[in-house]
């Protein structure tokens, strides 16, 4: 079975929910998800007028492929149908340069779309993941980041994160 990055979502969505994950956020490849609302963290410097559509400021604008919630751990996680090293590095950015923004845009969509459980949100242990094919063998295991590793529609394994 060919791997896409549809069947990762699908794939890494069940794993999720299976073992006691509440899915928070999310989008599936190409944009539209009806089960899941994004969530757009803008860059405030692009963003100034006060618009109430950011979806309209894409210069700057970060939007994780899913946040998912269990006893206050938060994954945000990219998801491919191989391991991308430009995921990686954007999720590093997102958790490092921009994390006030990741934080403001995340306290505004826990309380605009009803997650109390995610506030406040500086109690967060936030843990970044890449999703991808569970046959990819060379890449780069990072300390601190989950791998859900995909091997078809409703296969899936998470390594990486020492959950202690």
């Amino acid at each position: 079975m060919k791997i896409t990055e549809g069947i990762v979502h699908v794939a890494m969505r069940h794993f999720l929910k299976s073992n006691g994950w509440k899915l928070i956020a999310g989008q599936y490849p190409g944009g539209s998800d009806d089960e899941l609302t994004a969530l757009n963290i803008v860059d405030p410097v692009v963003a100034r007028d006060n618009s109430p559509d950011p979806r309209r400021h894409s210069l700057g604008k970060i939007v994780p492929d899913l946040i998912a919630y269990k006893n206050d751990d938060l994954l945000v996680i990219e998801a491919k149908p191989k391991y991308s090293q430009d995921d990686r590095d954007k999720l590093l950015y997102l958790l490092s340069e921009r994390k006030h923004d990741f934080y403001a845009a995340l306290e505004k969509f826990a309380t605009e779309r009803n997650h109390p459980e995610l506030l406040p949100v500086s109690k967060l242990n936030i843990i970044p993941g890449l999703a991808f094919s569970a046959s990819e063998n060379k890449f780069k295991k990072d300390p601190g980041f989950v791998y859900i590793r995909v091997s078809g529609i409703f296969e899936a394994f998470m390594e990486g994160y020492d959950w202690g």
